[in-house]
């Protein structure tokens, strides 16, 4: 299920559209193309509808709210979540262990959360996630996420046990700067597969 086409129409727009979004959305997979920050009502009503039985879910925009609507998604595998660079900054929201019951992320794409939230999301996730793709910048001066001098310690203290694969996203690449932050990565996630976009030429491809 995609929602591009009525999911950045303010409230009250597309109405008809939204309203029979979020009947179809019970029983759904798959869900796709979610923003939240134009609608964030129905946005919200939208994730809660989908939630017994989404396993994959692409969601921008999000707010707090949104946010533990997905954590308490159980079938949920794949997730590509994106956060406004403003939101959520005052008191970062941080998540719990998920659920019991709960079958937690294999994949998971990361843009732009609080380092606090991101962090508990790992660990809610640290015994079933496999691949982990976030946007971080190499070490430097910049605030969170544009630069990050101890990734290394932040990913290390999440205790992801079945991760095999963390691909960096950058906006700019200092080369010698990211080459030690991927040794000090291989050190702290013995056994992953570490690359970054960057350096190694890899291709964006959208969906989750």
């Amino acid at each position: 299920m995609d929602v591009n086409d009525i999911t950045y129409s303010p409230p009250g727009e597309k109405q008809a559209e939204k309203d029979a979004a979020l009947q179809q959305a019970q029983g759904v997979l798959r869900l796709m193309d979610l923003s939240c920050a134009d609608d964030p009502a129905w946005s919200l009503q939208l994730l809660h509808a989908a939630a017994p039985t989404v396993e994959r879910l692409s969601v921008r925009g999000i707010g707090e709210p949104h946010l533990h609507a997905v954590h308490a998604m159980p079938r949920l595998h794949r997730l590509y979540l994106e956060c406004p660079q403003d939101a959520m900054r005052t008191v970062p929201p941080e998540l719990g262990p998920l659920p019991e019951g709960h079958d937690g992320l294999r994949w998971l794409r990361a843009w732009s959360l609080p380092r606090g939230t991101l962090q508990s999301l790992l660990r809610a996730h640290a015994a079933t996630l496999e691949e982990l793709e976030m946007w971080v910048g190499s070490p430097g001066k910049k605030e969170w996420p544009f630069s990050c001098s101890d990734l290394h310690y932040l990913l290390g203290q999440c205790g992801l046990q079945r991760l095999r694969k963390l691909l960096l996203w950058r906006g700019n690449c200092s080369h010698s700067k990211c080459k030690e932050q991927l040794a000090a990565l291989s050190q702290a996630l013995p056994g992953t597969e570490i690359m970054c976009d960057k350096c190694h030429g890899v291709i964006y491809m959208e969906s989750a």
